[in-house]
């Protein structure tokens, strides 16, 4: 068998194995299913071998999508969310920064992972550029992209876990959407504003690629998009089988990240790295107590994804399918978001060299 056909049959089954997956997740009313699905579908195959990738052009038009449904989201009352609370979300997405950061030091000094795997590992913002940053500090690239792909993952499953044990339903329910499932999909918006929403998009895409700055494609659409429709000139409109064919390209873009060269050299740290995955994960738990506590309005599930350690993308996937806050996720999550992109770089960048110095 060549190795085109090959990749086809890969791809072939990896399909079947994803319909399957968000099939039974559906049927057990698991939110974000047509996330979580794609993922797990991904990793079986990733890890028993398979050589296939998404092609890069589907990941950044699916954060491209993303970046339109972000921006959809954005209106009068998340405006009003930032304005009434500002200083609480600055001061939470700050205190999720310096967590994550605390917690990359402490397992660096201790010695439980290799040199500054730790900082880079646990550090907010885009993984393929802490992988990046990682590989130009010498730390070890493979370990650092196990942990930030491991974070999103785990995250994402927690969410969901946190949906289910606190009964909240699908957005909308199940027992509903079974009976309109097919004519939901090909439900397609007014024709001004799918043009709108695609050419947006393509804006993204094609200055992402030009520029070679893959965060582009979610970041131009999500605030150029808020912009252009709080000023009354377009109205964004996704349609539902587009959103949910980017819902399951960043579920396999994660879910391929993984592979077995990665895991077999991770495998000695494999525990402690997921222990301190897990620690951040309930950290920002626990910090999400006190954001429902100051925060009116805010249920536990709605705090939990606004200060949530995974990707806003995730956040907004697991959102989109729940019955929580979406206004006031997108606030928090944006916030965090301008600090990520303004500081995180800079001080992972400062504690890898502070731990290079102690320890030449």
């Amino acid at each position: 068998m060549n190795s085109r056909l090959r990749s086809s049959v890969q791809w072939l089954s990896l399909i079947v194995l994803t319909v399957a997956l968000v099939t039974a997740l559906d049927a057990v009313h698991v939110p974000a299913a047509l996330l979580l699905g794609p993922m797990l579908a991904s990793i079986v195959f990733a890890v028993s071998g398979s050589n296939i990738r998404l092609p890069r052009g589907f990941t950044i038009g699916a954060q491209a999508i993303l970046g339109c449904l972000i921006a959809q989201a954005i209106d009068a009352q998340l405006m009003a969310i930032i304005g009434a609370h500002w200083m609480i979300l600055v001061g939470f997405s700050l205190a999720t920064l310096v967590l994550a950061a605390a917690l990359g030091w402490w397992i660096t000094r201790a010695g439980w992972l290799p040199g500054t795997v730790a900082i880079w590992g646990l550090s907010p913002g885009a993984a393929s550029s802490m992988v990046l940053l990682a590989d130009d500090f010498g730390a070890d690239r493979r370990v650092v992209a196990l942990m930030q792909y491991s974070r999103i993952a785990l995250v994402a499953l927690a969410a969901i876990l946190v949906a289910k044990s606190i009964g909240h339903p699908s957005l909308p329910p199940p027992h509903e959407m079974s009976n309109a499932a097919t004519s939901q999909w090909l439900t397609l918006p007014p024709a001004v504003s799918l043009f709108a929403t695609t050419a947006l998009a393509a804006m993204g895409v094609a200055l992402s690629i030009f520029l070679r700055k893959a965060a582009l494609a979610l970041f131009i659409p999500a605030f150029a998009g808020a912009a252009l429709q709080a000023a009354g000139w377009i109205h964004l409109s996704t349609p539902p089988l587009l959103a949910a064919l980017a819902f399951g390209a960043v579920g396999m873009y994660v879910g391929l990240s993984f592979n077995r060269e990665m895991l077999i050299h991770s495998l000695s740290a494999l525990p402690k790295m997921f222990v301190a995955v897990v620690t951040m994960i309930v950290l920002c738990g626990l910090l999400s107590l006190a954001f429902c506590k100051l925060l009116p309005g805010a249920d536990p599930l709605t705090a939990y994804l606004a200060l949530s350690p995974g990707g806003i993308d995730a956040a907004v996937i697991i959102a989109t399918s729940t019955n929580v806050s979406l206004p006031l996720i997108l606030a928090s999550q944006f916030v965090r978001l301008l600090i990520v992109i303004a500081g995180a770089p800079a001080l992972a960048k400062w504690l890898a060299r502070r731990m290079e110095h102690r320890h030449p």
